[in-house]
């Protein structure tokens, strides 16, 4: 082997001597480490280092110093608590001597955010915009979080919020690049995704538009049934942002974004619920997602072109949301080609009994809606109806929605239902009309008998308090009238009744009917009791009269139908009593004087006398 042979060895091995000399950490002493570093975080940023665990210098392949038992701090106020800190060096301000923080790696940091008042952070903050927007010195290239916690205040409801399990990344190569950012993070038990891209830090700084994409995602779903109803979603952005300053004593500074957004979710009451929202009604229960172009401010969204997806239902509009003092409100004008309210309609209570679940708007009240919806059709339950308008208020602790039009079979319905919380309950107050309403067809929709035919006008103003539903029926009061033109009754014969009134079953046979010019009855409500004050049915040289009550709490019926004289002189007088899905005729004189006379239960088709 020759001696220049030999040198080059030497040399080489030396020099990888060397490299893995300076590839390994050393260990250095900790307190004048630290105070090196504080200078810089000091200078950019105001920030102060406290370490109480070792520190060690690796010089390859970048400089960096490591440090165990770390505190960042504002004053007498820790910011940053974490259990290891690693910050990254230029190697040009190394040679000098002074320090260039590059790139910081946090772990299992615990990070406290801006109570609100932003006082610890201010200054921080604000240093960094300037840096940022001034383009001065090095910038922070590189942020890396691994497993940290974040703990701060709700801005709604004061109540203390963590995120854990922090894994976050952010790259800044470059002061004229992009910023981009991804990490994944649990919060309230649900693991999330967020990236963002595109950010240019120094327009945002300095006060200019700049581009931005974010995205978020989040799911707890997971293998098995018991994860089904788990909330699960997304939200995308894609716009510009500008930070704005405040123009007069009304406009806040802080960030304007605006640009085009999505959201999605398979189950809007999970994921409102994870959020700390109240569901609101069953009929959002389906996949919920909206689209649209948007523009936000601090507390303020506003959407002039919206598409709105809830289960089959497509509506477009516009639409606005702030939040007032930790309140959400929300407003928009919707229309739809057509629209399923099903969901709106609550299940039957097992039996048919009215329910005594407690009632509260606490839930539904917790915002402001001001929603107006307009649809060519829509279904609510079994009810289809065209050309609808109607409205949902929901402010200062009371719900009202208003039906300003719709077409029902041929006729017309307009309406209004309020409920107002009580210290122990609930006050109600329903009114509504419906004209030229076929009632052939409305029976057939609701799936009851077609024991009435022709066309009816109705009203009713109904009002009430309590603590259920029960409670609501049993105290009901007010008035409600119906009138029924050119009909016939199907399964009953007047004629029949008034010739033999002992002969119930005849009058009842299968096929009779009794053709009249006009039919009316109205009731007044009180206590849950309908006392009607005025039945009558007139037609076919006939005219019935109908007097009584219906016990609405026990839904049962308590009611006397006569038949008038007529020119022929024929006449009869029956009860209609017991439940009113299933109430009895008996002659009155067949009751007084011979009780061994038996009722005749009315068969389903022949409920004539039902109000």
């Amino acid at each position: 082997m020759s001696r220049r042979t030999t040198l080059a060895l030497s040399g080489a091995v030396v020099t990888v001597l060397a490299l893995a000399a300076v590839s390994q950490p050393w260990t250095i002493a900790a307190p004048r480490a630290a105070a090196f570093a504080e200078r810089d975080l000091a200078r950019r940023y105001g920030l102060g280092l406290a370490v109480t665990g070792p520190a060690t210098l690796t010089l390859l392949p970048a400089p960096r110093l490591s440090f165990t038992g770390v505190r960042l701090r504002r004053g007498s106020h820790d910011l940053v608590a974490s259990e290891g800190l690693q910050v990254q060096l230029g190697l040009a301000g190394l040679l000098a001597g002074r320090p260039e923080i590059t790139g910081l790696v946090l772990d299992r940091a615990r990070i406290a955010l801006p109570d609100g008042t932003g006082s610890d952070w201010a200054e921080p903050a604000a240093r960094l915009a300037t840096r940022v927007a001034a383009g001065r010195g090095r910038h922070l290239r590189r942020l890396v979080l691994v497993d940290a916690t974040l703990t701060g205040r709700d801005p709604r409801t004061g109540h203390l919020e963590t995120v854990t399990g922090l894994n976050l990344m952010a790259n800044w190569p470059r002061p004229s690049a992009g910023l981009d950012l991804s990490a994944a993070f649990t919060w309230r038990g649900v693991p999330a995704t967020l990236t963002l891209s595109d950010l240019r830090p120094r327009e945002l700084a300095a006060g200019a538009e700049t581009p931005v994409a974010v995205a978020l995602a989040w799911s707890a779903a997971g293998p098995g049934a018991a994860a089904a109803r788990a909330a699960e979603g997304s939200a995308e952005i894609e716009g510009t942002l500008v930070w704005a300053k405040a123009s007069d004593a009304k406009e806040e500074a802080g960030p304007r974004l605006s640009g085009q957004g999505r959201f999605a979710t398979p189950s809007l009451p999970d994921t409102l619920a994870w959020l700390g929202i109240a569901s609101g009604p069953a009929a959002l229960a389906g996949p919920v997602s909206l689209d649209g172009r948007f523009t936000a401010r601090p507390g303020a969204v506003e959407s002039p072109e919206l598409q709105v997806r809830v289960g089959d239902s497509r509506l477009e509009g516009a639409g606005a949301a702030s939040l007032v003092r930790g309140r959400l409100n929300l407003s928009a004008t919707l229309a739809a080609e057509r629209l399923d309210l099903s969901g709106l309609v609550p299940e039957p209570e097992p039996g048919g009994a009215w329910s005594r679940t407690p009632l509260a708007l606490d839930g539904l009240t917790s915002g402001d809606l001001d929603l107006r919806l307009s649809a060519a059709s829509a279904r609510l339950g079994p009810i289809e109806a065209q050309d609808v308008a109607a409205g949902l208020l929901v402010r200062d602790g009371t719900v009202e929605a208003t039906l300003g039009r719709a077409t029902v079979q041929g006729g017309t319905v307009k309406g209004r239902a309020a409920l107002a919380a009580l210290p122990a309950g609930l006050d109600a107050r329903l009114q509504g009309s419906a004209d030229r309403i076929d009632l052939g067809g409305l029976f057939a929709d609701l799936g009851w008998p077609r024991w009435i035919l022709g066309r009816a006008q109705a009203s009713v103003a109904l009002d009430s308090a309590g603590s259920s539903l029960a409670d609501l029926v049993g105290r009901l009061g007010g008035r409600a009238a119906a009138t029924v033109e050119g009909g016939e009754i199907l399964g009953l014969s007047l004629a029949d009744l008034a010739q033999r009134p002992d002969a119930a079953a005849t009058a009842l046979r299968r096929g009779g009917r009794t053709h009249f010019e006009r039919a009316r009855v109205s009731v007044t409500v009180s206590d849950g009791v309908a006392e009607i004050g005025q039945g009558l049915v007139r037609g076919g040289g006939l005219t019935a009269s109908l007097g009584g009550r219906v016990f609405l709490a026990e839904r049962r019926l308590g009611a006397e139908a006569r038949i008038e004289p007529g020119p022929d002189g024929r006449t009869g007088a029956f009860a209609i009593e017991g439940p009113w899905l299933r109430p009895t005729l008996r002659p009155l004189a067949a009751r007084l004087l011979d009780k061994t006379v038996p009722a005749t239960t009315l068969p389903a088709a022949a409920s004539a006398y039902l109000p």
